[in-house]
């Protein structure tokens, strides 16, 4: 497969949570909008981040099911939420959910980790956000130049590159965070203490 054979198409709810993007899913699947989908890409904003870690979990996991059970052959990407520059206590459950996810991968879907990309040291990076919430265009390049560079992968297209391939994680790269994966639990709180101000 080259890139010119790819047709992409882009959907955006504004304002949207897990569940708005499930039922989207589930009115397109019906519609058979997506019988011929090789790879769909969820990535969601903080909408949620209100909700606790283990509901967005349980979200996820509904959405994955939702997709796996109606589109057994199409590839499922979630890419990580990203940071909110000014909000800590957010930014605790962002960092909680993003970890989690990673426990997904067993439900036959991808992760995309793109939290590297958008911090700064232990910040987040406040030249790709355009406000406390939403990137700028600077990070919406780096965020689509991710989610490219991982299904470039996935599709095994001719011009994915090795660089284009550290973006996309199927599983945790010790070296890409700041912590090792097999931290104890109380390195965990001390990182997480310290993490995203």
């Amino acid at each position: 497969m080259s890139t010119e054979q790819i047709n992409t198409k882009v959907k955006t709810i504004r304002g949207g949570r897990i569940r708005d993007i499930e039922d989207c899913l589930i009115q397109y699947i019906s519609e058979g909008k997506l019988d011929c989908v090789d790879v769909i890409v969820v990535h969601v904003g903080t909408n949620n981040v209100s909700d606790g870690d283990s509901a967005i979990i349980d979200d996820y996991r509904n959405l994955i099911c939702t997709v796996r059970q109606s589109l057994p052959r199409t590839e499922l990407v979630i890419s990580s939420i990203l940071p909110r520059p000014t909000h800590y206590q957010a930014n605790c459950t962002i960092y909680d959910v993003n970890n989690r996810l990673l426990s997904l991968e067993e439900q036959h879907v991808e992760i995309l980790d793109n939290t590297l990309d958008f911090l700064y040291g232990d910040q987040p990076n406040l030249t790709l956000f355009a406000d406390h919430v939403h990137t700028n265009v600077a990070g919406a390049k780096v965020l689509s130049h991710n989610i490219i560079s991982c299904v470039n992968t996935m599709l095994n297209l001719s011009d994915c590159t090795s660089e284009t391939q550290s973006n996309f994680q199927s599983v945790r790269s010790t070296g890409r965070r700041f912590i090792p994966f097999n931290t104890t639990t109380q390195q965990q709180n001390v990182f997480r203490q310290t993490y995203w101000r």
